[in-house]
């Protein structure tokens, strides 16, 4: 048996899922919406631990276009003048949904859920594949990346073939994962380094960039070519291209049979990067891309398929189930079940945090890593949890002693870690974390 074929590969490259709830609200309030209007109203949002000041043209495009996939949204006439904008209103189903939303978010994220499921297919069977990746590891999937102690001075952008240096980096990664991650990345070596070299002559092979002008500049378009590139920022795109095609293509790693009916892959790599953000939103999966053991993407599902409950910590998803007829499981815990085991583990890590830097407040995201590997959580229960603890923390009874701070140390301000999905305790971003007396 097969999956259902994709109704949809057009995915929404935005990542924010609250673009949809926000959309909605507005659309409820006035007889239309516009493109414009929503760039216009769309708030400030946080990404990561930056600030997004407004939302892209494409991003609105892809919101309107999904929202009128998912029955939430209709197009109404255009106005009279031939420029004039396409109008949007909200449908039945919108109003029911944005009334869900406002009674319980979790519902409202399940509703979701299944819109996508049903349009693209992507989030049951992203699931169902890493567990096929790696069924003795709890479907730990890792995306490599070059060695994190090579480092290549730009090069001329002509100056792009395959070479020897390449290969050995390439292998290296390879290496580097099975040592720490054992069948998080089952691929044999020749295959890799086919598929890593084809992705690197691809991306040589495309045009160069070019600079942006300013308004007063006015230079030739041979002249205003990017010259150089990074051969480790290359590579990396090479392999996470590679790894793409291998371990999510139509057919599974070290399997002759298909997932589909159609021969397409189900994911290209510009769709990947977009999917992993909202699968996490979605709670369906955890990743993260700079835990300090791992050299590369660490994924994992934070649910699971199975013919009934594995225990009473998860929830049915009954609308999502295998062709074989699993249903999908999210594991939900509570917090009284799950309280001793989370503060340990989060004191441990804070102690081995504290041991390698030398100072009491540590990375608090690197701490929710660790912490949601281990006890596979999603990263809103690690959020939810962490504020049950500084509540408790603060009773006159309490022996232990936790600060969160929202400080950004300069350690955290590469671009990579910026936009790490941040820990949120009472609707504000944090970054810190010390813990005493446990």
């Amino acid at each position: 048996m097969t999956w259902s074929k994709p109704e949809s590969r057009s995915i929404g490259l935005f990542t924010d899922l609250r673009l949809f709830s926000e959309a909605l609200e507005l659309a409820s309030q006035h007889e239309y919406i516009t493109k414009n209007y929503l760039m216009e109203e769309l708030a400030q949002r946080v990404k990561g631990l930056l600030t997004v000041e407004k939302q892209s043209s494409r991003g609105i495009e892809d919101l309107i276009r999904e929202s009128k996939s998912f029955g939430w949204l209709i197009q109404t006439k255009r106005g009279i003048k031939e420029t004039a904008e396409f109008k949007y209103s909200i449908t039945g189903s919108g109003k029911r949904v944005i009334k869900i939303y406002h009674e319980s978010k979790q519902s409202f994220l399940k509703i979701l859920t299944a819109k996508m499921h049903e349009l693209y297919t992507i989030p049951g069977w992203f699931v169902h594949r890493l567990w096929t990746i790696n069924p003795q590891g709890q479907g730990e999937v890792v995306i490599p990346i070059p060695p994190r102690n090579w480092s290549s001075p730009s090069m001329k952008w002509r100056d792009n073939k395959w070479t020897h240096n390449l290969k050995e980096q390439t292998v290296r990664g390879l290496t580097d994962i099975n040592r720490v991650c054992k069948g998080s990345f089952p691929v044999k070596e020749d295959d890799w380094i086919l598929q890593v070299k084809f992705a690197w002559e691809r991306l040589s092979n495309l045009k160069q960039r070019k600079v942006s002008q300013t308004s007063g500049e006015k230079l030739p378009s041979e002249k205003r070519k990017i010259e150089t590139y990074k051969p480790r920022l290359r590579l990396a795109m090479a392999m996470r291209e590679a790894a793409v095609k291998l371990l999510f293509s139509s057919i599974p790693p070290n399997s002759k049979k298909s997932d589909f009916t159609t021969k397409k892959d189900p994911l290209a790599p510009r769709t990947y990067m977009a999917w992993c953000p909202r699968l996490e939103a979605l709670a369906l999966i955890f990743y993260t891309d700079v835990h300090p053991l791992i050299p590369g993407r660490l994924i994992f599902p934070t649910s699971v398929f199975r013919k009934d409950a594995p225990t009473k910590s998860f929830e049915p998803f009954d609308s999502i189930q295998t062709p074989d007829g699993e249903k999908l499981y999210l594991h939900r815990p509570s917090w009284e079940s799950m309280r001793e085991r989370f503060l340990r583990i989060l004191e441990q890590e804070h102690q081995k945090a504290y041991a390698r830097r030398g100072s009491l407040y540590v990375p608090l995201l690197d701490l929710r890593d660790e912490v949601c590997r281990q006890l596979r959580l999603s990263a809103d229960d690690f959020d939810e949890f962490i504020g049950m603890l500084l509540r408790e923390s603060l009773r006159s009874d309490s022996r232990m002693s936790i600060s969160v701070e929202t400080d950004i140390r300069e350690d955290q301000r590469s671009a990579h870690r910026l936009i790490r999905r941040p820990v949120v305790i009472n609707g504000t971003p944090h970054s810190l974390i010390a813990i005493t007396g446990v």
